[in-house]
């Protein structure tokens, strides 16, 4: 469950509010608002959360964390997608003709799809990293949330699955519930068919079914899947620079 909390500096003074929460296999820091000049954040920052992930919208205290040693981790961007707003025919969203839509995910025939998906130059690209394994994690519930089978969905050609969305449920800093993508891809030979789109009426369709009232997804930035995200009609909520703080 993400918890608000302040930063205080020596003194007693509060510099910061900050929403602290665990996912992705890492602590995050996320600045909310700041009350102190960067000279005196920064500091206070590297001191109190050393080791975790700290997001900010001021590239000045980036700067200023970078070099102290924190390291970039990401430039992204939040969308959001209010589920009243859903066109009730998206639930009926068809795939192009040769593909075949399934809430039935299969983490081994996807893993080769994804991998190919986030090549090498991708910004989302890591090198080493098993697909299989991490599909079968996000799946699994351990990541943010448990998984939401009604917005999760695997498309597939005359060849096996190609392409999927992922969604769990995630803790909202109000106490509520709301639905968060995890990964949405499709196959390169497939890109450019309008898939990605299908895939995300499909979960928002079935998030909406669910009674969940929004979900969002965050984004890197460089990433031409963004496009599709406008597309389709998220919203752009806001833009940040991740680090993680030594």
């Amino acid at each position: 469950m993400p918890t608000e909390t302040t930063l205080h500096d020596a003194a007693g003074a509060r510099i910061a509010d900050l929403l602290l929460d665990e996912a992705d296999g890492a602590r995050w820091c996320v600045l909310l608002a700041t009350h102190a000049p960067t000279g005196v954040l920064a500091p206070a920052l590297l001191t109190a959360y050393s080791g975790y992930r700290v997001v900010t919208k001021d590239d000045e205290l980036v700067g200023l964390l970078v070099g102290a040693g924190a390291r970039i981790r990401r430039r992204a961007h939040d969308y959001e997608f209010d589920l009243a707003a859903v066109p009730a025919e998206w639930a009926e969203a068809a795939a192009p003709p040769g593909f075949r839509l399934s809430r039935e995910m299969d983490p081994v025939a996807l893993g080769p799809a994804k991998d190919a998906a986030n090549p090498p130059g991708h910004p989302d690209h890591e090198t080493g990293m098993d697909h299989v394994a991490d599909l079968r994690e996000l799946l699994s519930g351990a990541v943010i949330g448990a998984n939401v089978p009604a917005a999760t969905w695997q498309v597939s050609d005359g060849d096996g699955p190609c392409g999927g969305i992922v969604v769990s449920e995630r803790a909202a800093r109000d106490g509520g519930t709301f639905t968060w993508v995890l990964d949405v891809f499709v196959h390169p030979r497939h890109q450019g068919r309008g898939l990605g789109g299908v895939l995300l009426r499909r979960a928002l369709a079935g998030a909406a079914a669910a009674g969940y009232p929004r979900m969002g997804l965050v984004v890197t930035d460089g990433n031409p899947a963004r496009a599709v995200y406008d597309r389709v009609g998220f919203r752009l909520v806001s833009s940040g620079t991740s680090v993680d703080v030594p």
